[in-house]
């Protein structure tokens, strides 16, 4: 099997309360069937059911060594448009939506929306189980370049249109949409660091976060408490007792979570 970037390997997901797809086992490369950027368009105000195609990747670059991906499990898919579910074809009750090495699955997206026409685009949560690493890695789409879109049009007849990626997408679910805290600027620096570094970011209101930082193994090695004030947060982290290498540095309000990689010298 030819290497590939751990990203690619994030695509399994689906719908709760529908039914399970078919696996397709006669796709023998790695990768999603269809393109993340060419899933067919869901209509508004009717039922819809998106089978997604893939097969498991057996080997990554990460951090530029070739490693073995052991396994990969999706913990969870956001900014659905309303009214929409995921599941996948791993429905056991213990390790549910687990896939092995180069194992072949399907994605199904379910549900009916009455969204507007507009492109959503997805987060995926993953934890990926990877050879040196003693327990899995969370990883999410976005952070690794990873661009998932779902597409709403208002009639059947309607033209599924293009994505375009310079475009801001639909916000999913609007109907309470102040509930959920928003973040915005997001940065970490100076990157690398040796002893300290700072966190800064705008929270659209006040709550408390959960910040951790995890090594390259899925080791946490550190966990606090923030208060978040509404408007800039600025956090001052100290990084002097961990050793020389590559972390993520993890911002979860508990609906949303947000990374930074960086690199202790």
């Amino acid at each position: 099997m030819k290497t590939i970037i751990l990203a690619f390997a994030m695509f399994t997901a689906v719908v709760v309360n529908a039914q399970i797809c078919n696996i397709d086992t006669t796709l023998t490369q790695p990768g999603l069937y269809p393109s993340p950027d060419s899933l067919p368009c869901i209509v508004s105000g009717a039922n819809t059911n998106t089978t997604v195609q893939f097969v498991n990747f057996d080997s990554a670059d990460y951090q530029g060594i070739k490693i073995r991906v052991e396994y990969l499990i999706i913990d969870s898919i956001t900014n659905l448009p309303c009214g929409i579910n995921w599941t996948t074809s791993n429905q056991n009750a213990i390790t549910p939506h687990r896939f092995e090495n180069q194992e072949k699955g399907c994605i199904q997206f379910s549900g009916f929306t009455n969204d507007g026409a507009g492109q959503y685009e997805l987060e995926i949560y993953v934890r990926a189980k990877i050879s040196l690493a003693p327990s899995p890695i969370p990883i999410t789409a976005s952070n690794v370049g990873l661009r998932v879109f779902l597409r709403v049009i208002e009639d059947a007849n309607d033209t599924c249109p293009v994505i375009d990626t310079t475009a801001v997408s639909e916000i999913a679910c609007k109907v309470g949409i102040a509930e959920l805290t928003s973040i915005n600027s997001f940065s970490f620096y100076p990157n690398p660091t040796s002893s300290a570094a700072t966190v800064s970011f705008t929270a659209d209101r006040a709550a408390t976060y959960t910040s951790r930082i995890v090594n390259i193994y899925g080791q946490e090695v550190s966990r606090k408490v923030l208060n978040v004030t509404a408007g800039v947060n600025v956090n001052r982290l100290d990084v002097s007792n961990l050793a020389a290498g590559v972390y993520l540095y993890m911002l979860n309000d508990g609906k949303k979570l947000l990374t930074k990689k960086f690199v202790v010298e």
